[in-house]
């Protein structure tokens, strides 16, 4: 990416916030951008336009002084660095999910006031609406009783750190349990609707 040393790279990260920025910053930003670019391009096609949104979210991030205290190794710079677009691009994806979600879907002839009265929750829910609710929250019941983890997370509200020292779990364990729980809430979900 570029031929100056790590620590030098960092340095340079650094004064970008401060009030005299060193001047090769614009090249070691652009640098990072060329190089997740190119990986974003080749990994995640189908983000279009979105992936603009992810890089410059990236590079914002990058350039923050409490990300940099996170970096222990200088030597491992660019894979921070990698670690923090692709965390971007994950951001990005989800929004996108989100708002395609959200869509109405109306074509050419439906009304959009009918097709939002009848994608809006009811005042007063039909006896199969309110089946569908507690089907629901069985499911979610399910899943929280058999983890402990999710548990702790969802019905206590206790941050992963936490979570981590009470079960003697490493952090990144019980992020891999409460991503792995959430995954199959939303495919229980899926198969319900």
């Amino acid at each position: 990416m570029l031929t100056a040393p790590p620590e030098t790279i960092v340095a340079i990260l650094r004064s970008a916030r401060s009030s005299r920025p060193d001047p090769r910053i614009d090249d070691v930003l652009a640098a990072f951008r060329r190089e997740w670019e190119t990986l974003g391009r080749r990994r995640y096609p189908t983000l279009g336009d979105a992936l603009d949104d992810a890089l410059q979210t990236a590079l914002m991030k990058i350039i923050s002084p409490r990300k940099l205290d996170g970096l222990k190794d200088p030597a491992r710079l660019g894979a921070w660095g990698r670690s923090i677009f692709i965390h971007a691009v994950m951001d990005v994806a989800r929004e996108l999910r989100r708002h395609r979600g959200l869509q109405l879907g109306t074509t050419a002839d439906d009304d959009p006031e009918t097709v939002l009265r009848e994608r809006l929750p009811a005042v007063d829910p039909t006896p199969e609406e309110q089946a569908a609710d507690r089907e629901r929250l069985a499911i979610v019941g399910r899943f929280i009783d058999r983890a402990e983890v999710a548990r702790l997370r969802f019905v206590e509200g206790l941050p992963e750190r936490d979570i981590a020292e009470r079960l003697a779990l490493s952090r990144d364990g019980v992020a891999g349990q409460l991503k792995r729980i959430r995954k199959a809430i939303r495919n229980a979900f899926g198969e319900v609707e």
